[in-house]
């Protein structure tokens, strides 16, 4: 199975979910920042406590976030997907239950161990930012378990930040909050830079793959002949 063609069509998706979607919600921030229709202040200014709109503004601002988190919710499921269909196709499902024994504390981690160990294949040996494709899945991971109840965002964790302190996702405009991790954000530029990056990372597995066969059948043939 050609699995990169599927890898392509999932990351074209995620592409066109996010450009599709979010360009709704900017579009309703940047007509409420500049007064347009239908978002015209009529207010006395006497009266005016807080910024016209801003409900509606926090709204779109918060459906961006949430277009982001669901953008790498897909990318973290199409790698995990793929990995899981790669271990099948080269015929090594039953290698699935040595990935607990790498104990690298994620599903991520004991992976590329398992790569690695036993199948000889290292990831940093494709070129891509495989540091980035880390922090898409702890970035994955914040906004799914630590969205915050009051506000729709979610902040770099502590185990998140421990490893990558300049996390991709972390939003600069926020980088000296103190009392906790910045908020996290996915814009249109990291998203490119993960999808293409993950498309790097299967592109080299799957030349990986072709080898690996060749391999194993070239080991097989000759168990046979001794035999």
């Amino acid at each position: 199975m050609d699995l990169l063609y599927f890898v392509d069509e999932r990351l074209k998706f995620i592409r066109y979910f996010y450009e599709s979607t979010v360009a709704v919600f900017q579009e309703t921030i940047r007509k409420i920042e500049a007064g347009e229709p239908p978002y015209v202040d009529t207010r006395d200014p006497e009266y005016a406590d807080e910024p016209a709109f801003l409900e509606e503004w926090q709204n779109a601002d918060a459906a961006v976030n949430i277009a982001g988190a669901t953008c790498l919710e897909l990318l973290q499921s199409t790698f995990h997907s793929y990995l899981d269909e790669y271990m099948r196709e080269i015929g090594q499902v039953h290698l699935r239950a040595q990935l607990r024994e790498m104990k690298k504390k994620s599903w991520f981690g004991n992976y590329r161990a398992l790569f690695v160990e036993v199948l000889a294949i290292d990831w940093n040996a494709s070129g891509a930012d495989i540091d980035l494709l880390e922090q898409v899945i702890l970035a994955r991971n914040d906004f799914t378990h630590n969205l915050e109840f009051t506000h729709l965002k979610a902040y770099q964790t502590p185990a998140h930040s421990e490893k990558y302190p300049n996390s991709a996702f972390a939003d600069p405009r926020w980088r000296t909050l103190m009392f906790k991790g910045p908020p996290l954000v996915v814009t249109e530029e990291t998203l490119e830079r993960a999808t293409t990056t993950l498309h790097q990372l299967c592109e080299y597995l799957e030349r990986e793959r072709g080898k690996f066969i060749w391999r194993l059948r070239a080991n097989r043939r000759g168990e046979t002949s001794k035999a």
